[in-house]
């Protein structure tokens, strides 16, 4: 069945501005926990932080050795952010979803959940990711294979065929992620379980849908949220960017800059958060609403 487009375009934003208070009920808890998390590892490694801010606003600029130490606490971080973020943001999910689809009726203040559901959410992205990883190995393996065998027997054919081959497969797999991605967590919050195969069969005809619904919901809070951040950017660090246009030593507008930036940090940390809730909420509303318009809302409500 097709998805209801102008419906469930309307639907999300009403979704999301109608409920905004209870959006940021789901949201604020998880959320706040998962900056405490990287609040404590930053706080825990903040010697060595400074150190290597210390060693950039040297006239000879930072030793190597302390940048190779500099990414590999970075990359400790993202090893312990990734799975976190994987986690709260499907509890998020889950919340909003369950409130999207009437399953939660009452106004949500608080929401923190380890449930079932945040599994085999969490379950599901990691099948997909899995899936789509090993489809595109798949299909890189045969257009390797395709350009092998042209270029043995027809060379002449061999880079634009094998161009045309790995553009399509490229094209599909992004149709594939799309087309399962979208009405995952709906299936898994209303049907209660994993749905890998549910969700592509709901997402059947409707990629030119879901890609215009994710536009037109998408875009227009990351484009304004963009030119807030910008403005806040320009008016900052502007100055200290003509200082160096102008002939400034490279220490003295390291040494002006960092102070800067973390200045700015609260204003942009504001500004993403309201991205953030406005983006879950706008996509809980028009996953419900499209789930409920091409199932008819039964699965929704026999699962309430």
């Amino acid at each position: 069945m097709k998805i209801p487009f102008e419906r469930t375009i309307a639907g999300a934003y009403r979704f999301a501005f109608s409920n905004i208070l209870s959006v940021i009920g789901v949201c604020w808890f998880p959320y706040l926990l998962l900056c405490g998390l990287v609040g404590g590892f930053l706080y825990l490694q903040w010697p060595q932080i400074q150190e290597f801010v210390a060693t950039v606003q040297t006239a000879h600029g930072p030793d190597p050795s302390k940048i190779q130490s500099f990414l590999r606490l970075f990359l400790a971080l993202y090893g312990v952010l990734i799975p976190a973020f994987i986690i709260v943001d499907s509890m998020v999910t889950v919340g909003v979803m369950r409130k999207a689809l009437g399953q939660h009726p009452s106004p949500v203040f608080a929401f923190f959940s380890l449930g079932s559901q945040v599994w085999r959410l969490v379950g599901a992205y990691f099948l997909l990711g899995l899936l789509f990883y090993g489809v595109a190995i798949v299909l890189a393996v045969a257009v390797g294979g395709i350009w092998a065998a042209l270029n043995k027997y027809v060379a002449a054919a061999a880079t634009p065929v094998t161009v045309i081959f790995g553009i399509i497969a490229g094209l599909w797999c992004i149709y594939a992620l799309v087309r399962t991605y979208f009405f995952l967590p709906a299936v898994v919050v209303a049907e209660n379980h994993l749905g890998l195969r549910r969700s592509w069969h709901l997402g059947y005809g409707n990629f030119w849908r879901i890609f215009g619904i994710f536009l037109i919901t998408y875009l227009p809070v990351a484009f304004a949220a963009q030119i807030v951040l910008s403005t806040i950017v320009q008016l900052s660090v502007g100055p200290i960017a003509i200082s160096a246009q102008t002939g400034a030593s490279a220490q003295k507008v390291a040494q002006e800059i960092w102070p800067m930036l973390f200045k700015i940090a609260p204003y942009y940390f504001i500004v993403q958060v309201i991205q953030m809730i406005l983006l879950t909420g706008l996509k809980g509303g028009a996953i419900a609403g499209a789930y409920k318009a091409v199932t008819g809302g039964t699965d929704a409500k026999a699962a309430a």
